[in-house]
């Protein structure tokens, strides 16, 4: 298994170029094909405005609608300037509409979304990442908007649970994992490690150890810090480029009510997030 398709959002700020640049790497590093794509909603305008009325209302949605299309074609120009200069034959995708649900739709001709965190241009700007990794059926990329470490050469972190999700998000990272340095399975628990607790997590790394994939496992108590707290802290130590873990193992909307691992490592990961649901 590799990544053969690699698709990246685009859009215009430092955050993108950086964005697609790493994206530029990967596709090097996997020998994969890139696609750029990016997407813009016409803002509605505000609603009781007596000016807006009638003609006026036209010219203000064909007014809106034109500064989407203008921001769609300022994306490309920036994705084929940074790609065409470091590597060959990447492809283009951009059109009018709400860039999450393009996103999610255009996922099907790839193996891997790259995405920024979510900002507040979304939804008619830009994607919120949870949007997508919710309902598109790929691995997500998650890049950090400071400028990133590449998860190539660097240590990873997976984030284990014993769910559905995890299983799902470490095989949608074997491509990924064999591109980094060693993996480190860590289950962060209210308990303490025992040779029950660590017998799940030897079984991953043997099973990774059967891909290829130099790994060892840890168990670390998750004391007053939060779960996605802990792994933050886990992954700094370790110097890692990339955390491997599952998306929303509970339900989004309580995650967002009271908080989880997802929305944490989403909101704060300083290193890039590989993501399956």
């Amino acid at each position: 298994m590799s990544y053969k398709t690699l698709m990246v959002y685009a859009d215009e700020g430092a955050d993108s170029d950086m964005r697609i640049a790493l994206a530029c790497d990967l596709a090097r590093a996997f020998d994969a094909h890139l696609i750029g794509m990016s997407g813009s909603a016409p803002v509605p305008p505000p609603m009781g405005d007596p000016y807006l009325g009638g003609a006026m209302m036209g010219e203000a949605l064909t007014l809106y609608r034109d500064l989407a299309e203008r921001n769609v074609t300022r994306a490309e120009a920036r994705f084929r300037e940074i790609s065409d200069a470091q590597i060959r034959g990447a492809e283009w995708r951009g059109r009018i509409g709400f860039p999450a649900e393009l996103v999610i739709e255009e996922s099907r001709a790839s193996d891997m979304v790259i995405l920024g965190r979510r900002d507040d241009r979304a939804p008619f700007y830009g994607p919120d990442p949870a949007d997508v990794l919710m309902a598109t059926g790929r691995p997500v990329l998650v890049v950090p908007p400071a400028e990133p470490c590449t998860p190539v050469g660097a240590p990873a972190v997976i984030a284990w649970s014993e769910s559905r999700e995890s299983r799902r998000a470490v095989a949608s990272a074997l491509p990924m994992l064999r591109q980094t340095g060693t993996a480190h399975v860590l289950e962060i628990r209210d308990d303490a490690a025992t040779d029950e607790v660590l017998a799940p997590l030897e079984d991953v790394v043997a099973w990774l150890a059967r891909h290829g994939i130099d790994a060892d496992c840890a168990v670390r108590a998750q004391g007053d810090a939060s779960c996605g707290d802990a792994i933050l802290d886990f992954a700094a130590e370790k110097s890692a480029g990339l955390i491997v873990a599952g998306g929303y193992g509970h339900a989004r909307l309580r995650q967002w009510a009271l908080g989880g691992v997802t929305r944490t490592l989403l909101e704060h990961s300083p290193v890039c997030l590989l993501l399956s649901h």
